[in-house]
């Protein structure tokens, strides 16, 4: 029987604190910035659901697409427009991060009776950052005792222009997606924090980039400005550096709205 996945995108909104009852108020600002404002703040998340699964040979689907959203209701209804933080009995004892809010979802998907085998799920946050969760980041592979994991996307916009080969100058506005991978630690519930990470990207892509000429720079002399080439030499600007504990996994670079390059190392 032939396997396929399926894709099921859907909102729902909640709003949360990050705080950890274990540290004062002045660690709690240190690491986590506005997002421990006394009072709590909110998002429209979209998560993207992964299934794997038999495409039944009467019907050709892995599953009917409405009972699907049903099923996802029975999940998505104990969230949906709820303070997290004091609504729901998943974060008594961890803050309500996008990490551990797409944790906690992947589990009650898991559980959930008619629902087929996931193979990953994404949670976004807004538009400038997503978790990734599969099931080998979520468990590991040897069954042994294993903290989760999380692929966590920051995204970036810059403007640059680059010389062609006819010797005109060209300009766009580009995307930059730096996803880093690890665990998901118990005393913040994030992977890496994130503004020691924009930092980063600040200090050593954006500002050597946005706004110039890539072809002026000396990553460039020898080769032609292209998606492919940028996300490349963003990875080994980015992989030299201490990535505070985590692993760079991926880049991706866009040009325009209707190509991207991803580079993997």
């Amino acid at each position: 029987m032939s396997k396929a996945t399926l894709t099921k995108c859907t909102e729902f909104c909640s709003s949360h604190r990050y705080h950890n009852p274990n540290w004062d108020d002045a660690k709690n600002k240190e690491v986590f910035g506005p997002c421990n404002n006394e009072h709590s703040h909110g998002h429209n998340y979209i998560l993207e659901v992964t299934l794997c699964g038999d495409i039944d040979p009467i019907n050709g689907m892995i599953i009917n697409l409405y009972d699907l959203k049903i099923y996802l209701w029975d999940v998505l209804k104990e969230f949906d427009h709820k303070n997290l933080n004091l609504d729901t009995p998943y974060f008594t004892d961890r803050i309500p991060t996008t990490e551990n809010l797409a944790v906690t979802l992947w589990r009650q998907l898991e559980q959930h009776p008619h629902m087929p085998p996931l193979d990953h799920i994404k949670l976004y946050e807004d538009h400038t950052f997503f978790v990734d969760i599969t099931a080998e980041l979520l468990h590991g592979t040897n069954g042994s005792p294993h903290t989760p994991h999380a692929h966590i996307t920051r995204r970036y916009n810059f403007s640059a222009a680059h010389n062609l080969s006819s010797g005109q100058t060209t300009g766009h506005n580009y995307a930059l997606e730096v996803t880093v991978t690890g665990p998901i630690a118990n005393d913040t519930g994030q992977v890496v924090n994130l503004v020691l990470l924009d930092q980063l990207v600040q200090d050593k892509v954006l500002l050597r980039f946005n706004g110039r000429n890539l072809s002026d720079d000396t990553a460039f002399q020898q080769a032609p400005v292209g998606e492919s080439s940028l996300a490349q030499v963003i990875w080994h600007t980015l992989g030299d550096e201490t990535l505070f504990g985590t692993t760079l996994t991926q880049i991706r670079v866009s040009e325009g709205v209707n190509t991207s390059t991803a580079y993997r190392g």
